[in-house]
Parts: C-alpha cells; sequence; structure tokens
C-alpha cells in the first residue's frame, strides 16, 4: 500500500490499518488522527510533521522512520521499534510508550511532557533539549525497567519526573532541570550531572558515585542513605539538604555550600571540603576520618559525639561549633 492509498481510504473513514505494510511510503504532514496501525511496517517511512494524535501504533516498526515534528500526542506506542528513528522537535505528550524500543533515537527538543516510559530502552538515545516534565520512567516490580544508558539527556527538561529505580549510570544529565524529580534508588554512576538543576529532587539510596556534580543545584534535596564516594562536587549548592547515613568517602566538596544540611551519620572521611560552607549544619555521630576541612566554615555547626580526632581543621572558622564532646568553640 502507498501513501496515496491509505489517506485516501482514511478520508473515506477507515481507520484500521492493523499489519499494513507501508515501509518507505511518504506521509509528510498526513491528518491521520486516530488511526490504529498496530503491528504495521513502517520502517524507514516519512511522517515528518504528520498528526497521529491518539494513533494506536502498539508494536509497530518504526525503524529508521523520519517522525520530525510530528504529533503524536496520546498516541499509544507501546512496544513499538523506535531504533534509530528521527523524532526531533516531535511531540510525544502523554503518549504510551511502555516497552518502546528507543535505542539510538534522535529526540532534540521533543515534548515528553506527561509520557510513560516505563521499560523503554532508551541506549544510546539523543534527548538533549528535550521535555520530560512529569513524565514516568519508575521501575515496578522489574515489569517495567526503562533503560538509558549512554543517553544524551543535556539540558533536558525533567522536572517532577519519575525515574525511580532507573538505570542512568554514565548518562549526560548536564545542564538538564530535575527540580523536584523522583529518583530513589537511581543508578547515577559516572553519571554528568554538572550544573544541572536538582533543587527539591529525591534521590534516597541513590547511587552517585564517581558522578560529576560541579556547581549543581541540589538545595533541599533528600539524599538519605544515597552514595557519592568519590564523586565531584566542587561548588555544589546544597543548602538546606538532607544526607542522613549518606556515603562521601573521599568526595570532591571544596567551596561546596553545605549550609543548614542534615548530615547525620554520615561518612565523610578523606572527603576534601576545604573552604566548604558548613555553617548551621548538623552533623551528629557523623564520620569524619581524615577529612579536609581547611579553611571551611563551621560557624554553629554541631558535631556532636562525630568522629573528628584526624581531621584537617587548619584555618576553619569554628565560631560556636558544638565540638564531639558537646563543648561550643568561643563561649
Amino acid at each position: 500500500m502507498d501513501g496515496n492509498e491509505l489517506k485516501r481510504r482514511y478520508a473515506a473513514g477507515e481507520t484500521n490499518f492493523s499489519g499494513a505494510n507501508l515501509s518507505g511510503v511518504n506521509l509528510y504532514g498526513a491528518d491521520l488522527i486516530g488511526i490504529s496501525l498496530p503491528t504495521a511496517d513502517l520502517h524507514g517511512a516519512t511522517l515528518v510533521f504528520a498528526y497521529l494524535n491518539r494513533a494506536i501504533l502498539r508494536k509497530a516498526n518504526l525503524i529508521g522512520t523520519k517522525l520530525c515534528g510530528a504529533n503524536l500526542n496520546q498516541a499509544t506506542l507501546t512496544s513499538a521499534n523506535l531504533h534509530n528513528a528521527d523524532l526531533h522537535g516531535a511531540t510525544l505528550q502523554n503518549a504510551d510508550l511502555r516497552g518502546t524500543n528507543l535505542t539510538l533515537a534522535y529526540l532534540l527538543d521533543a515534548n515528553l511532557i506527561g509520557a510513560d516510559l516505563r521499560g523503554a530502552n532508551l541506549s544510546g538515545a539523543n534527548l538533549t533539549g528535550a521535555c520530560l516534565r512529569g513524565a514516568n520512567l519508575r521501575e515496578e516490580a522489574r515489569v517495567y525497567v526503562a533503560t538509558m544508558r549512554g543517553a544524551k539527556l543535556r539540558r533536558a527538561d525533567l522536572r517532577g519526573a519519575n525515574l525511580t529505580g532507573v538505570d542512568l549510570a554514565k548518562v549526560d544529565l548536564s545542564g538538564a532541570n530535575l527540580s523536584e524529580a523522583t529518583l530513589r534508588e537511581v543508578n547515577l554512576c559516572g553519571a554528568d550531572l554538572s550544573e544541572a538543576n536538582l533543587s527539591g529532587a529525591f534521590l534516597t539510596e541513590a547511587n552517585l558515585s564517581e558522578a560529576n556534580l560541579r556547581y549543581a543545584n541540589m538545595t533541599n534535596v533528600k539524599l538519605e542513605r544515597a552514595k557519592l564516594l568519590e564523586a565531584d562536587m566542587t561548588g555544589v549548592n546544597l543548602r538546606g539538604s538532607l544526607l542522613a547515613d549518606a556515603k562521601l568517602n573521599k568526595a570532591q566538596l571544596s567551596k561546596a555550600n553545605m549550609s543548614a544540611c542534615r548530615l547525620v551519620r554520615a561518612d565523610l572521611s578523606r572527603a576534601n571540603l576545604s573552604e566548604a560552607n558548613l555553617s548551621d549544619s548538623d552533623l551528629i555521630e557523623a564520620y569524619l576520618a581524615r577529612t579536609n576541612l581547611t579553611n571551611a566554615n563551621l560557624s554553629k555547626a554541631n558535631f556532636t559525639r562525630a568522629e573528628l580526632s584526624s581531621a584537617y581543621l587548619t584555618g576553619a572558622n569554628m565560631s560556636g561549633t558544638t565540638m564531639p564532646d558537646g563543648i561550643i568553640q568561643g563561649y
């Protein structure tokens, strides 16, 4: 079937084209709202600027399909194959993309607001500048596990997105907006989050070991029991964040703003906090073995029962600091 025949039959009121062979067809700008194309073969087809709102494309073959600027709002693409598809500037708002293959797909500046991406494979996909506000990528009983290893999410908008349990190891999220996002138990090992906005995000039990968080905005973040071993957090803003029981061994936190943080029982051994601001922070029972606190601002910080005996404190501001034995400096 060619594109003209499809459009003619659709215009006549036919909407069900299940299993149709439409490989390589040209449907540029076609109005196909609500069309049903489950298991159809559309590989290599041109659907640039096509209207596919509420289209049924379940298990469709869309390998290498050109969908630039296409409207796929509320479309059903469950288990579809979009490997290497071009979705530059496409809108997929509230689309159902569960179990979809989006490996190496080009999603630059795509609109994925509210999309359901549980179980989708986004390995190697380019989502630079894409908007995923409120998108759902959470892991559910290992049934829907989104895969995003190697994906490019530079400057992506992920505000409020649910990424619980997602594998984001080594993903490029530099400059991305993840404010208020849910990232519980997420794997962000080696990920690039430099200058990202994570304010108000939930990162409980997340793994950020060796991640690049240089100059990231992490104000009021929940990081209980998170792993940040050897993470580069130079100049990060963690003001007001919760890091109870967090592991920050050998983390680079020079010039970080950690004022008013809760670091109860946190492990900061061998971390570099030179020139960091820890004023008004709560470090009760924290572990600071050989931690570098040179020239740090520790004013009014609480180190009750903390291990501080081998920490480097040269030049630190300890005005009003509560020491491990309960004695308050300067009083």
